[in-house]
Parts: structure tokens; sequence; C-alpha cells
């Protein structure tokens, strides 16, 4: 029985680190098409990166950064860090939609201050 608990315990500290890990992948992701949404020279280029920023997003939001594993408590600010985050995308979306590229690129310029923020708090 003893056994079985010590098992039990490394695959859930194993899915924890698995979870947590993934979380740099769709950091990673984001960063690119950061890149992707200021350097944009249509909208349609832009529109596409803030769609796959937005997924990643997405993604990143429903998991656990490392950082948090031992205050999970503070996941609640993570995740609304993120909606911030998302909805800034989401209206610079818009924004190329309606032929506004350069305030689009400058609203997403937003991004690395708000980057360096929340990776303060968060990372």
């Amino acid at each position: 029985m003893m056994k079985l608990r010590q098992l039990f315990a490394l695959l859930m500290l194993g899915l924890a680190s698995f979870a947590s890990a993934n979380v740099s992948m769709e950091m990673f992701q984001m960063n690119r098409q950061v890149g992707g949404l200021i350097n944009a020279t249509s909208v349609e280029a832009f529109q596409q990166s803030a769609t796959d920023f937005v997924k990643a997003a997405n993604e990143a939001r429903e998991k656990m950064p490392r950082s948090l594993i031992d205050e999970p408590e503070r996941f609640e600010g993570y995740q609304k860090a993120m909606d911030e985050v998302i909805d800034i995308v989401m209206t610079a979306y818009e924004l190329a939609g309606q032929g506004k590229l350069d305030e689009a690129k400058a609203l997403a310029s937003k991004l690395n201050q708000l980057k360096k923020q929340y990776h303060t708090e968060y990372k």
C-alpha cells in the first residue's frame, strides 16, 4: 500500500511538472507572434499573428506556471493577466480589421511592456 501511495505521489508530481513545463512553449509561441504583430505589413498578416497569439495565450492561461506551483492561490492573478493580454490583442485584431493597421501595431507594441511587468510577477 505504501508503494502505491509513493507511485501515486510521483505520478502527480510528474504531471504537475509536465503541465507547468508546457507553459514555456506557449510563452515562446506568444513571443514569436508579438514580432509578427509589430512587423506585419498587411492586415491579413497581422490578423494571422493575432489569431496564433490568442490561441497560444488561451492554452497558457489554463496551465499553471512552474513559479506558481508552491503558490496556487496566485494562479487566478496569472489568469487575469493573461486575460488582459488577450483583450489587447483582440482589440488590435479589430482595429486591423477596420483598416487601422498602424493603430493596431501601436497597441500590440504594448505587449512588450506587459510581458516585462507580468514576467516579474509570475515567472
